[in-house]
């Protein structure tokens, strides 16, 4: 559950509610939970049950987490019309209502229902702020990437309370988007420790995690990601966040890739309409050379979030791969209209142009994707090769030689280098760079191809 003091009512409706199904021979809705091919057990659960509220705060969550807002808003509204005698199990309604209404960035209906948590002063409009309304109205604001303001309400409810779960978490996640991993780490430790082993306990070790593996703390990340999983198998949020850090911490080795893919093919199972990691299963697999899977999964990208710029870009890079610039150009170009200046769109349409033989305008959008991410060599390196291509090997040599030294470790930038120099006729100085690119090991080559030029010239 996902409120800060469960009482003795709420666990025996749960109880009940879990009886219910398991004697109907169905699965339980706390394992249907975020579970896509389960849901239509919990919807019947909770239909058999119109009058318990706790089969509707299951359902309710489970259809949260996979991804219909809509239909699980039903259900909970449900779950407090019927649940007048169950006063904890409304709170916890009315809280799961608020996640759903933050899950769609509606700050206003999920800070109203934050507000039905507070109880009313005598028959008056007046109410009173409680722990868990401060830690709701926290988790709202998070909703909107609002760190201050949930730092503000999440200090409220810790100040009244220091062991509610909700607000240490909501604590955690707010310092994780003020770029604070340090206080991120300790407050969501201390999250992690109010529930150690607890069902619902899963959310605190995928915050931590994902602050972890990227703040360069892999194997304690990893070890966090797994700990939510085996407390929650089929939480969609905690296969993503697995499958990111695996594939961010190798990302050419083979098995790590796998196990990745296969992590998003469940997060996407569990919830279909979760674009991002359709995304990031589409990159995989067209890193992969599954073109047809990559197309499969940028499409359920798109379809899932028609505003994803991401989306659009995998869609333009995989047209690429499959030699059709065109439509490469027009998903670029689609992209740069929701998001101005984004480079991985801005070197979409580089690649685009260099591919239709406009070496000018690629150039000009090579030289602009650089200016707005100076962290990604890409626009070097595909600068270099497309000058390479188009015969233009002095400029090839100026953008191969700006790559390797800024990135001295990325392979690709050096064996652009080399073929720059084959072009010029620096044979010796090509020699160098293609052992250069051998030799370092950030980036992806065709290593066998690297070396067979390199042995051409010697």
């Amino acid at each position: 559950m996902r409120f800060s003091r469960l009482s003795v009512l709420v666990r025996a409706a749960y109880a009940a509610m879990l009886a219910i199904a398991i004697a109907a021979g169905g699965a339980t809705c706390r394992s249907a939970a975020a579970q896509e091919s389960k849901l239509d057990d919990c919807r019947l659960t909770s239909r058999a049950n119109p009058g318990d509220p706790a089969a509707a705060l299951a359902c309710g969550r489970a259809l949260r987490r996979a991804g219909h807002p809509t239909e699980a808003l039903a259900e909970l509204r449900r779950g407090v019309a019927v649940g007048g005698a169950r006063p904890d199990v409304v709170a916890e309604l009315h809280w799961e209502a608020a996640r759903t209404y933050g899950d769609r960035h509606d700050l206003p209906r999920a800070m109203a229902s934050c507000k039905e948590l507070e109880p009313r002063r005598g028959a008056g409009p007046d109410a009173l702020p409680t722990p868990a309304s401060h830690a709701c109205v926290a988790m709202a604001y998070l909703s909107w990437q609002r760190a201050t303001e949930a730092l503000s309400e999440a200090s409220a409810s810790l100040a009244k309370e220091p062991g509610n779960y909700e607000a240490r978490l909501a604590e955690g996640r707010a310092h994780e988007l003020e770029l604070k991993p340090v206080d991120a780490e300790v407050s969501l430790r201390a999250a992690t420790a109010l529930r150690p082993s607890a069902l619902d306990g899963e959310e605190a070790h995928v915050a931590l995690g994902r602050v972890l593996w990227k703040e360069g703390k892999r194997d304690e990340g990893v070890a966090e990601l797994r700990k939510a999983l085996q407390l929650d198998p089929s939480d969609p949020d905690a296969l993503f966040e697995l499958g990111s850090a695996l594939a961010a911490a190798a990302p050419s080795a083979a098995e790590s890739s796998r196990e990745s893919q296969g992590l998003f093919e469940r997060a996407t199972r569990e919830r279909p309409s979760f674009a991002e990691a359709w995304l990031a299963l589409g990159s995989l697999r067209l890193a992969a050379g599954d073109l047809n899977g990559g197309k499969a999964a940028a499409d359920a990208a798109v379809k899932s979030d028609h505003a994803s710029v991401g989306a659009l870009v995998l869609s333009g890079k995989i047209a690429l791969a499959t030699d059709h610039p065109d439509d490469a150009l027009r998903a670029g170009q689609a992209a740069l209209k929701i998001v101005a200046n984004n480079a991985a769109a801005v070197l979409l349409v580089a690649d685009a142009n260099a591919r239709k033989g406009e070496i000018d305008a690629a150039l000009e959008a090579y030289q602009t994707a650089w200016g707005l991410d100076h962290a990604d060599p890409a626009p070097l390196v595909h600068a270099s090769q497309a000058c390479h291509a188009a015969g233009r090997d002095t400029s090839a040599r100026a953008f191969g030689a700006k790559a390797a030294q800024e990135f001295p470790n990325f392979a690709p930038g050096w064996a652009a280098l080399g073929d720059a120099l084959v072009g010029q006729k620096e044979i010796k100085a090509a020699r160098d760079a293609y052992r250069k690119a051998l030799g370092v090991s950030e980036g992806a080559i065709d290593r066998a191809a690297v070396a067979q030029r390199l042995a051409a010239l010697q």
